[in-house]
């Protein structure tokens, strides 16, 4: 057995951070090697302290929405269906068919619907943004108690849960919740992780490359030129991966942008007006978060930041994605790009870490507790009274319908398959009827088409769910009624069981 010598036991306390520090010196060990080693412990410390009553927020809120989204009748819309349409089609070792659908090809968006492929197709999507709505309001509290505290952190989920839509996001199973989560989880967590949570953020929203570009230059140590490589490594990971994805899914390096432009140009999209862009941001954001929100929110983010450069321990990521999140939107918006209240969901995450900050500044301070389970248990009491409470919002019961036309539609969509293709009068309308088939009987893509006249079809649906004249009108076959529409099925093909 071997025995320490007299130099190993002198030096053991001392590492400890026990008394001796000037003898640390003469064993090769400086004061601020001790007291980083004892910042790096309390940081751990603080970090594993805070990760328990988030994993706490996370479970009780993505239980809360995942019920919610449970309850109703499905309502989600024919971007949740396009996303469960291509993960099949990755699960089967097809490429995903993007140009029947209506909703932007997103590399992570079908990855997403690989991996709930398992559950019901009506259901898939509204699991993973119940779940991701959950670790938003987690990466949030986290965030708010980092920089303000307790109060802040339980200010900053309550007035997420009371001044977002969150109900209408879990209920329509908007993949914004998911953008949202990656976005407040890289404001939430430091170094790596912080640039890995932007960068999965970009491959949904191409404004979070600015985003994982801005974390590489604040995580990264060093000189001015290590931190801009920095910078621009980060900022090229998720457009690289994203070029990569359109390569191999649609063999067009830039599949998404002609994706983009050609839909642009088939509706006749023109440019925004610079005049008539801040309205239309103000509205959509009121619409999201509301006027107050929105408002205390910058003042909150503001004066923390001066506070923070001041004290010399700023964080500049929450300002970051206030500014150039509005920013983008702002000039996607005058380009025609098309602003929907839902894309600014990050925005208002954010916004509402600045309503918690502002709340802990000016409240007096027998207030201000140093606990967070007082805050967790203010935070997921108000998650699950709003998301139990809340009604249904306008839209939902239309989307309810043409789900439940969708699955009534589906046993004759399965039928006339065994014979061949299915075709879908109006191209308009196949945008969002071909996915939700295909999606709904998990069959291919490749297995339905847009009905012109001298395309072989097996049979022909004409989508009339609201009523609008067939173009083209449906072939002279026998045809059968659906909730979808008539339904003209070829001779020699067996009838609709």
């Amino acid at each position: 057995m071997r025995v320490a010598s007299v130099g190993e036991y002198a030096t053991l306390p001392r590492i400890a951070g026990m008394s001796g520090a000037p003898q640390a010196e003469a064993d090769g060990l400086s004061r601020s090697s001790i007291t980083g080693e004892r910042l790096s412990r309390r940081s751990a410390s603080e970090g594993f302290t805070l990760a328990l009553p988030a994993i706490a927020i996370a479970g009780v809120g993505g239980a809360a929405f995942l019920w919610r989204a449970l309850a109703w009748q499905p309502a989600v819309t024919v971007d949740a269906w396009a996303y469960a349409a291509w993960g099949q089609a990755l699960a089967r070792g097809e490429r995903p068919l993007f140009d029947l659908g209506a909703t932007t090809p997103k590399p992570l968006a079908a990855l997403l619907g690989a991996l709930v492929v398992p559950l019901p197709p009506e259901r898939a999507l509204a699991v993973v943004v119940a779940l991701a709505l959950g670790v938003l309001a987690a990466s949030l509290f986290a965030a708010a108690y980092r920089e303000g505290g307790a109060v802040a952190a339980a200010v900053a989920v309550v007035v997420l849960a009371a001044g977002a839509r969150l109900n209408v996001t879990a209920a329509f199973a908007y993949i914004d919740a998911v953008v949202a989560a990656f976005v407040l989880a890289g404001v939430a967590l430091r170094g790596r992780l912080r640039i890995g949570a932007l960068v999965l953020a970009g491959l949904l929203r191409p404004e979070a490359w600015a985003l994982a570009a801005a974390a590489g230059f604040s995580e990264t140590a060093g000189s001015l030129r290590r931190r801009t490589g920095g910078a621009l490594a980060a900022g090229v990971v998720a457009p690289a991966l994203w070029i990569l994805s359109d390569l191999v899914l649609i063999r067009d390096p830039l599949g998404t942008l002609h994706w983009q432009s050609a839909r642009q140009r088939e509706q006749g999209i023109e440019n925004v007006s610079w005049t008539d862009v801040p309205g239309d941001f103000w509205s959509a954001l009121n619409k999201e978060g509301g006027a107050v929100l929105a408002l205390a929110g910058v003042l909150g983010l503001g004066l923390h930041y001066i506070r923070g450069k001041r004290r010399g321990s700023l964080d500049p990521l929450p300002l970051a994605v206030a500014v150039v999140w509005s920013a983008l939107l702002a000039l996607e918006t005058h380009y025609g790009g098309g602003l929907n209240s839902r894309y600014l969901l990050p925005l208002v995450g954010v916004l509402a870490l600045g309503c918690g900050l502002l709340a802990a500044r000016f409240l007096p301070s027998p207030l201000l507790v140093r606990s967070p389970w007082p805050a967790v248990a203010v935070a997921a009491g108000a998650l699950v009274f709003v998301t139990v409470s809340g009604g249904m919002s306008a839209g939902m019961p239309r989307e309810m319908a043409r789900n439940a036309a969708i699955a009534a539609t589906r046993p004759a969509v399965e039928s006339v398959l065994s014979c061949g293709r299915l075709g879908v009068t109006r191209r308009t309308a196949s945008r969002g009827v071909i996915p939700q088939l295909a999606a709904s009987s998990r069959h291919s893509l490749y297995e339905f088409g847009v009905y012109r006249r001298g395309r072989q079809f097996a049979a022909v649906i004409h989508f009339s769910l609201r009523g609008r004249l067939a173009n083209p009108s449906l072939p002279p076959w026998p045809r059968y009624d659906t909730a979808l529409g008539p339904l003209a099925v070829a001779p020699g093909c067996a009838p609709p069981g």
